[in-house]
């Protein structure tokens, strides 16, 4: 179960909890800022309708820069290996709200959690939660980490299942008409959203990007349970 049996039945209905690490000596502040105990999953966690920056203190910022809201996406669909010319399955983490960790406008020293309410897909993710990776890792085993030339460094990439090659995530996303920047209706029925199962918001760090056609992405995708 999700909720402790404490959450009232309007919390059960509101919330799609972010998971904090809250100490113990810190316990009561936590509760009294709004977070709950999750006795089930051994977890504190902060309902939906809290903003989220009351709890910064409790959120690994040095390796998450985004919490995309439960529940969030696997978009799945095929592309041409650039090497070995076959033809391969890929995937990327998506959502449709999310939290962003940025600098203020306000105040140049200042970073603070932002809420976007749009439909992105994330590339080039360096840090995934580890349940979660195991998880997606366990279907789609030529996701993992990769060293990309490209931006000289390692993140989270789909790899050929013939050659090994990483398949960069820049032509995917960034170049309109790639795989996960469709633009018409033949790159929306093209990928699957597969809905994770997972009670819990989604911390990562990635790029994310806005599109003018992000509604249509996720109204003519074709979707599925895990």
């Amino acid at each position: 179960p999700l909720y402790s049996s404490a959450a009232s039945d309007v919390y059960k209905r509101q919330i799609m909890p972010l998971k904090i690490n809250v100490p113990y000596s810190e316990k009561d502040l936590a509760k009294e800022k709004g977070a709950f105990w999750d006795k089930d999953n051994k977890t504190w966690f902060v309902p939906d309708y809290k903003d989220i920056n009351l709890f910064s203190q409790w959120i690994d910022t040095d390796k998450v820069s985004i919490i995309a809201k439960a529940p969030f996406w696997i978009g799945v669909t095929q592309k041409t290996c650039w090497k070995c010319g076959g033809m391969i399955d890929v995937i990327a983490f998506a959502s449709n709200k999310f939290w962003i960790y940025e600098y203020s406008d306000d105040d140049e020293a200042l970073q603070e959690w932002y809420l976007q309410d749009y439909f992105s897909f994330f590339y080039m993710p360096g840090y995934i939660e580890k349940e979660i990776l195991d998880i997606v890792c366990s279907r789609f085993p030529t996701f993992k980490l990769g060293f990309s030339k490209t931006v000289n460094g390692k993140y989270w990439a789909n790899h050929c299942e013939h050659c090994n090659a990483l398949q960069g995530d820049f032509f995917m996303h960034d170049e309109p008409g790639g795989e996960f920047s469709p633009i018409d209706m033949d790159g929306y029925k093209a990928i699957t959203l597969i809905e994770f199962p997972y009670k819990f918001d989604l911390p990562i760090t990635a790029s994310y990007s806005w599109a003018s056609n992000e509604k249509d992405v996720l109204r003519y995708c074709p979707k599925t349970q895990w």
